[in-house]
This record gives C-alpha cells, structure tokens and sequence, in this order.
C-alpha cells in the first residue's frame, strides 16, 4: 500500500545528529547505506520506525510500504548486514507497520501495524531470529476500519488499537502503550513473563479531547505520568498513575493546539513538550509548584524557521529535545534552559530524504531510516 502519508502527512524529516554526552554533535556524510531493492536488499520501503537491542549489535526495522519486519546485525565497522525480513501474510499482520519497540534484554520485539490494527508480539535470539508468538487484533475489516468506522460497535473494539498510531515501551514499569486515531483512546498492556502483552486498561472518554485521533503517546521514565496528543480534538492531555496502577485524568495543557502531532516528557519527567504540524509551534511545559504541567514557552515558526514540525523525541540525554520537520528536511536540537528552549544545533544532510527515526549506536555513531529514500542509514558523528 504505496500510501502511508497517513492523512496526516507524517513523512518525518529530518537530519542527523548527535553527540558528546548533551549536544548534538555534526554528522560526516553517511558511512553506511542501505537502500530498498539494491544490491539484493527488502523491507526497507517507507522504513518508519527502528529499535535497538540493549547491546547495540541488532537493528529491527518496520516498513509501512513493504510491511515488513526485517533483523539487521550491526558489524565491528558500523556496517549494517540484513539478517531476516518478515513480511505481511495471512498469519502475520504487518500492514502499514508503524512502530517498533523491544524489551530491555532485547528477546521480545512489539510491532504496532496501522492498517492491520494489530499489535504483534516476535521473540528474538541471535540463534533463531525472529519468531512470531503472539498477536491482538480485532480483525475488522479495512474498509469498515477507515471508511466506516461509524458502523462499529464497542463490542468490536475489544483492545483500542484500531488505527493504531503509536506504540511505546516502559521498562521501568514493563508495560505497552499504544494511540489510537479510529478507536479514540489509549491503551495499557502488561507484559507477561513470556512477553505476551495482556491488555491492562483502556483509557477513553468523550470528555477528554485529547483522546480524540490520539496520535501519539509518551510516559515519563518512571512511568508515573502518561501524555497524549489528539490530533482531531486539539490537545494534549496528561495521566497519572494512581496507587493501584490505574491511569486517571491529570490535566489538559492550556494551550491553543492546531493539530499536536508528537509528545515526550523531558529532563526527568519535569518537562512535557508537544509539536504542532500545522502551526509548527513547540510548546514547553514545566511541573509548577503544585506539580501540574504549565505552559512556559512557545518556540513559534517565526522564532525557529522550521516548516511542518511533525515529531519530537529525547535526544541523547535528558536535557535535549529533537523535532523532526518533512517541510524543512532536518532536524533540531533544543536544549532545555529553565522555562526556555535554546536551539542549539540544525543539521540537513543532502541526498537523503524524510528521516523518520534515529537511535544512538554509540557516541560517534547513529543509525537512522529515510522514507523517502527507502534507506537505513549509519552516520558517523563527531564533536565541535
């Protein structure tokens, strides 16, 4: 399905970047390339989403054009070598795959498939590779799902992940969480001890906008706080773990959303920071004295020059944001000062277009995906 624009334009683009232990350190040119259909290489139509083993050395990368999984061993030299490509059929449901997290020890792989609605549990072993074990779908149709969805009854809707948009991972608390732009929620999953994910709690309500066309989801390290953006309802909403391991209603930031599209909490859970895709504003909010997230500032267009803001993650440590623009085709790092955010550093590589993520090998290296370019891509950084 040559089309995963998603209706939201999400071709995140992007840079590279990195870093010493707080900056984003400049990129050389790319080191290693692989790009879809050359040299023998699959799975890497439109890659969105990667994740890392604990160690480092295996690359899971999802393709929402391909549908696919695929295993990529990191070599001594940074050179990345496929492994495994695990593509959509009638057992697997890897359409329009999303999002890719794994487990601390990296033996259990979670993949979120958009179009599939599905969420897919994969064990991993360097002997075996990856394995299909376990998967949560309510089976619904494409049609009904994205052309009717009026027609479909709570009943039908037993796990919330119905146009499943993100997924994440807490390994503090070992817990799944997935957004849901049909379904209009949250969802909460357990991990058992044999990383099957058992659904824990569904967060919706009519009364919170920020569940509609829930579009991204975020905890904080600690697990206690949960953020999410709705994209049709114009807000980002947080969540607060209550003493018996429920999530409840916290607070909806006060600020006037177009359509928030990205959220991650910052500097230890103090921070909550939220993008706008059409407005390009960042906007930072900081825990008050009475612990409630306020809005700070507002890094608006005007101030950033950054076209179509559409993601924003942790860059290497606590203390740094990255945005993600397709517009501009580069990346940003902010530094988080008190109540403001600094840009400190903006990177556009050529030649590569529509980075959609990007994880640390280590602090020279980065692996990142381009989706227009149909590449996973290794850069070498190096400091100022």
């Amino acid at each position: 399905m040559k089309t995963v624009c998603f209706f939201l334009f999400i071709f995140l683009s992007f840079i590279i970047e990195a870093a010493s232990v707080n900056n984003l350190s400049r990129a050389q040119s790319p080191s290693y390339i692989l790009t879809d259909d050359v040299q023998g290489i699959d799975g890497l139509d439109n890659p969105r989403d990667i994740a890392l083993t604990k160690d480092k050395k295996w690359v899971f990368v999802v393709s929402a054009d391909d549908n696919s999984l695929s295993v990529l061993k990191v070599n001594p030299d940074f050179s990345l070598s496929q492994k495994q490509t695990i593509k959509s059929n009638g057992r697997v449901k890897l359409e329009g795959a999303l999002s890719v997290v794994s487990d601390e020890k990296g033996q259990n792989i979670y993949v979120l498939s958009y179009y599939h609605s599905a969420l897919l549990h994969f064990s991993f072993s360097e002997k075996s590779g990856l394995e299909l074990q376990h998967t949560l779908s309510d089976n619904l149709s494409f049609k009904q799902v994205f052309k009717e969805p009026e027609t479909i009854k709570s009943a039908q809707d037993t796990f919330g992940i119905l146009g499943g948009y993100e997924l994440s991972i807490n390994h503090n608390t070992n817990q799944l969480f997935i957004s849901s732009t049909v379904s209009h929620s949250v969802s909460v999953f357990n991990i058992n001890p044999n990383g099957k994910p058992i659904l824990s709690q569904r967060i919706q309500s009519l009364k919170d906008a920020a569940l509609s066309g829930a579009v991204s989801i975020t905890t904080c390290e600690t697990g206690q706080f949960l953020a999410v953006a709705g994209m049709n309802g114009k807000a980002v909403s947080v969540y607060k773990r209550s003493t018996s391991g429920r999530f409840t209603y916290y607070q909806t930031l006060k600020h006037q959303f177009d359509m928030p599209i990205s959220v991650t909490f910052a500097g230890n859970g103090h921070y909550l920071v939220a993008v706008d895709a059409i407005n390009s504003d960042i906007v930072l909010a900081r825990k008050n004295h009475e612990h409630v997230f306020e809005v700070v500032k507002v890094v608006g267009k005007d101030e950033h020059d950054i076209k179509g803001l559409n993601k924003v993650t942790l860059s290497r440590s606590e203390s740094a944001i990255l945005t993600f623009s397709e517009q501009s085709h580069r990346i940003d790092e902010f530094q988080l000062d008190g109540a403001s955010l600094k840009l400190s550093k903006s990177l556009t590589p050529k030649g590569l277009h529509s980075a959609t993520s990007l994880e640390f090998l280590d602090s020279t290296h980065v692996v990142s995906t381009w989706a227009k370019s149909d590449a996973i891509v290794v850069f070498k950084l190096f400091t100022e």
